[in-house]
This record gives structure tokens, C-alpha cells and sequence, in this order.
């Protein structure tokens, strides 16, 4: 008995020993094919994915690109990029010769656009087409992208769990293998813990604190062996791969701040703690001003830079509880944790604000750049992140009505308010359709004579229950939306139509002066819209009169110039109305090819009691006399006023002195008198 013991422990012994070699080969196979061959796989797919992002971002860029030369670059790159070796090993050969396909079928559409021969029209829909077809291509591109990174995602997951399936299972060999092995086996169980047990636990700690996200106090052994060094290093790719993914999946790759899944995951969990200890908090709605001015002139890369030194400058001066995530765009959201007083929102509002203004050196220049703020508060403004990020972005809207560069909290008027223009602007998709938009008419009368030289078509929104909807209330609206586009082809056909009845009826003197809203201007199709109504109606052009603002005219003095000089050579009229309101550069106002000043109504209301009205007035009359152009006088309502602005030598006269806007048929009535009631006051 005494032999067959040492023997049996012999036995357990080499029993134990061989179970626990051949456990530990599976782990140690299962690390070296992580380590080996997965690893470096997986971040070969994941710069596959990079380059796959990279390619979708320049067909993006190539998409919006109107330069022929820098077009042609970044095509050039997109089928150098599509035949990365990365991406080729991704992909099928047929996904890279689609690729290559479409940016040749791109190419042979641009070209076909830019031809002298091809029309508008044409062009625009060959813009369509290549648009469309990127489109396609890019979602196929986006496609393969994220179904790479979901596999990344779920390998590493995989291969984790296997390493630590296979160290428990080493544990739990260990200690079966010390007890049945008993005193033989002390000095067995001894090295393996040390070799190969305490690593090993480690190891399954560190894995399970990556999966709950909590890796400060746990690291990974030192390797006391070559086995155990692989190991390691297996565990130490897997990890790194996965914290990639996990930083690509939750933050903004420009400016490193959260992104918005990521932002909502942080809020949802302290909106809860809030609710169960009875805190308040905050929410920011944060949105640069007139950012894309920016883009536009200094180009995109401008715009990123400017957009990571704001979001550099906002985090470094948050508190650690608080949550700061790029929304997208120009658009960042600020969360604040227990608040104890509302003071201090104003406060940390206003912070982020002159933050923002502050100088940033872009281009050469130092640029400033304001922000609007819309605030809302948790749970007065909402009980829910949904309901307080809708009502922070209604707040922020109406500091941006109030002039932006400011803060507004959220209250329940604004909600009524931004209901109310909803429904608005649902009215509004539908009113041209339905045909409720008419014009009224408003007289422009020769101070001299009596006579009327000409009208101005004014646009109005008749509902159906006959109400009419101020236009200060749905022309922004329809300028925000894009319907300004088709509303003002209808006023210049609409009032081409009017005009030539009564050219019919024998009022071949009479001009008629439409009102061009910004976007309307700085549309491509104007000039065609003007040439088809003035054809369709048989109207010479020099009786049709384009009114611009002052403003519009100033915003890109240059390509104002460009189109005024398009429309004039038609032979149309043109004056620029609400003069004396904006900011006119002299230098360029005598390069406009105008034919008449509108004098704005402010400065001729006032001009019986203001003598600095009255001096405006003589002097834009003397001016624009000078410049060999035509002075119209607005909102002239008095007697007194009329036979001051006809000392002054001005040419015709508009206001509720001579009439009101009226129905076309109203005006005919006017037309037929020689001489309207106001006018006989003048003299």
C-alpha cells in the first residue's frame, strides 16, 4: 500500500500535468492565432474601413466640387484610393471595378455638362444624374464599411471570451488537479500559480473589465514565459482593436467630443440619477452663426479648423460632470449636471459665448464668429431627453430671431410660436397649388401731371376663409424653405399677365415693377424666368421693372453687377428699393445699371418733423439726379409731404396719399382718371 501511494500520487500527478498541458496548448493556440493572424487582420480590415470612409468623404467633396482642376485631383485620388491594397483585399474585384466605373461614367457627365452646347436644363439634370448615381455608389461603399467594422467588432468579442473560457478552464483544472494530486501535487499547484494561474486570473479580470468599460485599476501581467508573453500580447491587441472601435463608434472623429448616440447613452443615464435624487439639470443648444459664410469663403478646411478650436475652447472650460457632444455641422449640445441655481446657466451661457467670439486665426485672419444659445431645464422644460433637446432647439431658434449672438431659455410660448409657424409653413407648401396667393397693385404717380406711370405688383396670401397673411409673416418662411423660388415665378407671370390686359385696354404707357426676393436673385433660372414671361405676354421689356433691396444688392457687390447687367440686357428696367437703409458703397452703386432709386418710407414718414429726414431725402434726390437715375418716393401719406418731396424734384411718388394697394380691377378704375384725388393737394 505504501508503494502503490507514491505511485497513484505519480500518476495524479502526470494525469494533472498532461490535462493541464494540453488546456494550456488550447489557450496558448487560441493567443497566438489572435495575436499572429487575427490581430494583424483586424487592423487590416479596420484600415480598410478608414480608407473606405476616406473614399466616401472625397466622393462627397467631389460631389459638391465646382472647380474643373481640383474635380479632377480628387478624382484622380478616388481611383488611387479605390486600389489600396487594404481595400482590395476587402473587397471583390467586381465592388472595385463598379467603383472605377462610376467615377469614369462621373467623369463623362461632368464633361458632357461643361460643354458650351449643353443648355441649363440639361445641365442641371446631368448634375442629377451624376449626383444620383454617387449616391448609389456611396451607399454600397457605406455599406461595406460598417458591416466590416460590425465584424471586427464581433471577432473580438468572440476571441475574447474564448481566451477567457479557456483561462477559467485552466482554473478550474488547477484545483481539481491540487486536490486529487494532494501533498505530491503542492509543488505542482505551487509553479503553476505562479506561471500560469495568477497570470491568467489577471488576464480574465482585465477582459472582464474591458467589457464593463472599466479598465483604471486592472492591467496585465508580466509575461514569465514565452507562452505567457504571447498571451498577453494577444489580449493587449484585442483590446486596443476594440477601444478603436468603440472611439470611432462614440466620438466625433473631427473634434474628438462625443457624438450624439454617445451623448444620448450619458444623458439617459443622468437623467435617471436626477429623477431618483431630485436634481435639475441643464441642456444647451450651442450654434455657431453664419458658419457657413465661412465654408464658403475660406473653404472647408478652414471651416474644420475653426470648428475644432471652438469645441477645444468649450471643453476646457466645462466641469467634469458635464456632458459636451458635437451635434453635427455648426451645432454643439452642452449638458449640465445639478444645478442649484438658474444664475448660474445664464452665466455658464454666457461664458460659452464670448468663448466663441473670440478672435480665431484662420487664413491669414483673425475671425470672429458668434453663437445662439437655447437653453432648456430638466424637469420643467421636459421630463425626457427627446422633449428637452426639441424645446433647447426652439430656444435657440429665437435667440437667433432676437439678432444671435445671445441666449434664450425655453418657455411655453415658444412652443406655441414654433406650432403656429409649423402650421404655417404646411399651409404654405400647399397655397400656390391651391391658388390662394393673389396681387394687389399699388400706384406710382407723376408728381407733375397726376398721371400713373406705372405699379407696383405686391404679393398677398388669401386664405381660403378670405384672411389675408401679412407677407412679413410667410415671406421668410418661403425664403428658409426654397418656395420663394416658385412663388416668384408666379408673381413675374402672374403680373405679366395683368399687365399685358391692360396693355390691351390702352394703357400702353404703364410699366410694372416687380419686387425680387434674395433667393430669387441669386437663382440660376431668374433670367429664363423673366425672358419666358416677357414672350409668353407680349410685353416689350423696358415696361417691366425689377426692384432689388439695398441689402441684397450689397451682399456680393460683384456678382450683383453680374446679374443686374444679365437682366438689363434684356432691356428691363431696374431700381433698387429701401435706399438709404443698408450700407451702399458710392463706388459700387454707380456700377449698378440702374434706372430708379426707391426712397424707403422711414425717411419720408418723419420728414414734416425731422429736419435730418428731410436733408436725407433732398440729398438722395440730388444724389441719384446727379447719377442721371430716377428717384421713387415710398410711403408718401400726407399732402405736406408730397409737395416737399416735389420741391426736392422727385420724379413719382407711391403711398396711401394717391391710393392703397388695390385688386387689379380696382386699378383700372384708377387708371381711367386723369388724375388721382391726392394729387390735386399738391398743388
Amino acid at each position: 500500500m505504501a508503494l502503490w501511494l507514491p505511485i497513484l500520487g505519480v500518476v495524479l500527478l502526470m494525469g494533472t500535468t498532461l490535462v493541464l498541458t494540453m488546456v494550456s496548448l488550447s489557450v496558448i493556440q487560441v493567443a497566438e492565432s489572435g495575436g499572429e493572424n487575427s490581430a494583424p487582420q483586424q487592423m487590416e480590415h479596420l484600415r480598410a474601413v478608414g480608407n473606405l470612409e476616406r473614399l466616401i468623404a472625397l466622393g462627397d467633396q467631389l460631389d459638391n466640387e465646382s472647380d474643373d482642376e481640383k474635380w479632377r485631383t480628387i478624382a484622380l485620388t478616388m481611383q488611387a484610393l479605390a486600389s489600396h491594397p487594404s481595400i482590395v483585399a476587402l473587397t471583390s474585384s467586381s465592388d472595385i471595378a463598379a467603383t472605377h466605373a462610376t467615377l469614369a461614367e462621373w467623369q463623362t457627365l461632368r464633361e458632357t455638362a461643361t460643354l458650351a452646347s449643353t443648355g441649363d436644363s440639361q445641365r442641371l439634370a446631368l448634375t442629377d444624374q451624376a449626383h444620383a448615381l454617387w449616391q448609389q455608389r456611396r451607399q454600397a461603399l457605406k455599406t461595406l464599411a460598417d458591416n466590416t467594422a460590425v465584424d471586427i467588432v464581433q471577432h473580438n468579442t468572440q476571441a475574447a471570451d474564448d481566451i477567457s473560457s479557456s483561462a477559467r478552464k485552466i482554473l478550474f483544472t488547477s484545483i481539481t488537479g491540487a486536490a486529487l494530486g494532494l501533498i505530491a501535487c503542492v509543488a505542482l499547484i505551487l509553479n503553476m500559480r505562479r506561471y500560469f494561474l495568477t497570470p491568467l486570473l489577471r488576464i480574465s479580470d482585465f477582459l472582464a473589465g474591458v467589457n464593463h468599460h472599466n479598465t483604471q485599476e486592472l492591467t496585465l501581467p508580466e509575461p514569465n514565459s514565452q507562452e505567457m508573453a504571447e498571451v498577453v500580447a494577444a489580449v493587449q491587441a484585442l483590446t486596443e482593436t476594440r477601444v478603436a472601435l468603440e472611439e470611432m463608434a462614440l466620438h466625433d472623429r473631427l473634434t474628438g467630443l462625443f457624438n450624439r448616440y454617445a451623448l444620448e447613452a450619458r444623458l439617459n443615464q443622468a437623467l435617471s440619477h436626477a429623477r431618483r435624487d431630485g436634481r435639475r439639470s441643464a441642456l444647451m443648444f450651442i450654434d455657431l452663426d453664419r458658419f457657413k459664410s465661412v465654408n464658403d469663403t475660406l473653404g472647408h478646411a478652414s471651416g474644420d479648423e475653426l470648428l475644432k478650436t471652438v469645441a477645444e475652447r468649450l471643453g476646457n472650460s466645462i466641469r467634469e460632470t458635464d456632458t459636451l457632444a458635437r451635434q453635427g455641422g455648426d451645432e454643439f449640445i452642452l449638458a449640465l449636471d445639478d444645478i442649484k441655481d438658474i444664475n448660474a446657466v445664464s452665466t455658464m451661457a454666457q461664458k460659452m459665448i464670448d468663448l466663441i467670439v473670440e478672435p480665431i486665426h484662420l487664413g491669414g485672419l483673425d475671425l470672429k464668429i458668434s453663437a445662439s444659445v437655447g437653453i432648456s431645464l430638466f424637469p420643467d422644460d421636459g421630463l425626457d431627453l427627446n422633449e428637452l433637446m426639441k424645446n433647447a432647439d426652439v430656444a435657440m431658434y429665437q435667440a437667433k430671431a432676437a439678432g444671435r449672438g445671445n441666449f434664450r431659455f425655453f418657455n411655453t410660448s415658444m412652443n406655441s410660436a414654433a406650432l403656429a409657424r409649423l402650421h404655417l409653413e404646411n399651409d404654405l407648401q400647399h397655397a400656390l397649388e391651391r391658388g390662394e396667393f393673389v396681387l394687389h397693385y399699388q400706384p406710382q404717380v407723376d408728381y407733375a401731371s397726376g398721371v400713373v406711370q406705372g405699379v407696383e405688383a405686391l404679393l398677398r396670401w388669401q386664405r381660403p376663409d378670405g384672411q389675408l397673411v401679412s407677407p412679413l409673416d410667410f415671406i421668410p418662411i418661403a425664403e428658409d424653405n426654397g418656395l420663394i423660388i416658385p412663388i416668384g415665378k408666379w408673381v413675374i407671370h402672374e403680373a405679366c399677365q395683368t399687365l399685358a390686359q391692360w396693355r390691351l385696354l390702352g394703357h400702353t404707357h404703364l410699366r410694372m415693377a416687380i419686387n425680387i426676393s434674395a433667393r430669387q436673385f441669386r437663382s440660376p433660372d431668374l433670367i429664363d424666368v423673366i425672358r419666358q414671361a416677357l414672350a409668353a405676354c407680349a410685353i416689350p421689356a423696358c415696361y417691366l421693372e425689377l426692384e432689388i433691396t439695398e441689402s441684397l444688392a450689397m451682399e456680393n457687390p460683384q456678382e450683383t453687377i453680374r446679374t443686374l447687367h444679365a437682366i438689363k440686357d434684356m432691356g428691363v428696367s431696374l431700381s433698387i428699393d429701401d435706399f438709404g437703409t443698408g450700407y451702399s458703397s458710392l463706388a459700387y452703386l454707380k456700377l449698378f445699371p440702374i434706372d430708379y432709386l426707391k426712397l424707403d418710407r422711414t425717411f419720408v414718414k418723419d420728414i414734416e418733423l425731422d429736419g435730418n429726414d428731410a436733408m436725407i431725402c433732398a440729398a438722395t434726390v440730388s444724389l441719384a439726379h446727379s447719377m442721371k437715375l430716377k428717384v421713387i418716393a415710398e410711403g408718401v401719406e400726407s399732402a405736406a409731404q408730397a409737395s416737399y418731396l416735389n420741391g426736392q424734384g422727385t420724379d413719382l411718388m407711391q403711398g396711401y396719399l394717391f391710393s392703397k394697394p388695390v385688386q387689379r380691377d380696382l386699378v383700372l378704375a384708377l387708371l381711367e382718371k386723369k388724375a388721382l384725388p391726392g394729387v390735386h393737394q399738391l398743388h
